[in-house]
């Protein structure tokens, strides 16, 4: 079953119901699970995540070896 809605409609009572329920829902089936994430996990402890650079200092060290295998290889 859908219900289809635009975004400048407002929602409906039936709607907002079968939302509710939904969220009602899925907040049971989550109470009674025990999620056994990474993170939760002592093998990252002590660990950080990479920045957004690494990927920029990456390629900047690799386009360097290109350039000195280029200059030395064609000199």
């Amino acid at each position: 079953m859908g219900i289809l809605v635009e975004k400048d409609e407002e929602r409906s009572d039936l709607q907002n119901k079968i939302t509710a329920d939904l969220r009602r829902r899925a907040d049971e089936n989550s109470l009674g699970e025990d999620l056994d994430l990474v993170e939760d996990s002592s093998f990252v402890d002590g660990t950080h995540k990479s920045s957004a650079s690494t990927w920029f200092w990456g390629t900047l060290i690799i386009l360097a070896a290109l350039s000195l295998i280029v200059i030395f290889v064609l000199k």
